[in-house]
């Protein structure tokens, strides 16, 4: 009768728990949703992580936080995400950089990857090409052949190696014929600072860390990466217009989550970040950070993964990019 009883209970178990986890998944979420931020509070992606937490409280009406998780060029808060359960309830804001690069130049960063599914992209932030107000050139033409009469003199400034603002430049050289040696820093505000008192000649950076310092007259915008110009400086040629014809680098951000969550969940995320760039004051606001708002489906996300990381890696190859560690 003892043996009975068992498998009577162990046979309802089996009926009960699916319905319950069909439950769970019609319900979600019954809890906060964290929103991890793997770079360091006042940031773009900080931001973005607030205004999608926000959007989360407008979509589900319960709570949501943001963590951040910053190190490592956004390695560690991408990984820390990564090794959260996968059901819905951890998302993290990743960045082209991110996600389309550093598993091209880490393997850590690369199984990482491998255990983070898309969500939706977020928006796309174009980079400029930035020299000190004390700058002798004035357009990118007298910036390009200010340099091939100078080959291997002068430095430019990145946020570290293997950033966007790395091999973005490294694009540039590639397809104008430069010679320019690689300054990396750790982040972009001591790149600013060094580039605006002239100790390097040049970097490729985007909008927000270079907005208010162009608007100040302290650097000089010389083009966009963009195919299009930029709202936010629309007398901005794009290089594409002006010498390197086809030439395109922008940043992406996208939220992640944990690999393993059910789709039916993805698919209510997803929905919850595309109406959150749809609310007009989410638009305003990440239009005047420079930010065009851009969303996506899942699948569209991981071929801009794809595709980005294709063409980066060529652009690794070529300019013999490696990183210590």
């Amino acid at each position: 009768m003892r043996y009975l009883k068992f498998w009577y209970v162990l046979l309802l178990s089996c009926l009960v728990f699916p319905v319950a986890a069909q439950e769970s998944a019609a319900s979600f979420p019954s809890k906060s949703i964290t929103v991890v931020a793997p770079y360091a509070p006042g940031g773009a992606t900080d931001t973005f992580a607030r205004l999608i937490a926000d959007g989360f409280r407008r979509s589900f009406g319960g709570t949501a936080i943001v963590e951040n998780r910053p190190g490592a060029s956004g390695m560690i808060g991408a990984d820390v995400a990564a090794r959260a359960p996968g059901d819905g309830y951890t998302v993290v804001i990743g960045a082209a950089s991110l996600h389309s690069i550093l598993p091209l130049l880490y393997e850590k960063m690369g199984k990482t990857q491998e255990n983070l599914i898309p969500i939706s992209q977020i928006g796309v932030n174009p980079s400029y090409v930035v020299v000190p107000a004390s700058s002798p050139v004035n357009t990118i033409e007298e910036l390009i052949d200010y340099v091939k009469k100078n080959p291997g003199k002068f430095p430019y400034g990145s946020a570290g190696t293997g950033t966007s603002q790395h091999v973005f430049v490294e694009l540039f050289k590639q397809r104008a014929g430069l010679d320019m040696y690689h300054v990396p820093y750790k982040g972009s505000g001591q790149m600013v600072t060094d580039l605006m008192a002239g100790r390097v000649l040049m970097v490729i950076e985007q909008g927000p860390a270079v907005m208010a310092h162009i608007n100040a007259g302290k650097l000089k915008a010389l083009a966009v990466t963009t195919p299009e110009r930029s709202k936010a400086l629309p007398n901005v040629p794009t290089l594409g217009e002006k010498v390197l014809p086809g030439f395109e680098a922008s940043t992406w951000f996208a939220v992640y989550a944990p690999k393993g969550v059910p789709q039916d969940i993805v698919a209510k995320l997803n929905k919850a970040v595309n109406d959150t760039l749809a609310h007009e004051e989410t638009r305003e606001r990440l239009l005047r950070a420079g930010t065009d708002p851009k969303g996506s489906t899942p699948e569209e996300l991981g071929e801009l993964e794809k595709r980005d990381a294709k063409k980066w890696a060529e652009v690794i190859k070529a300019g013999n990019i490696k990183v210590d560690g």
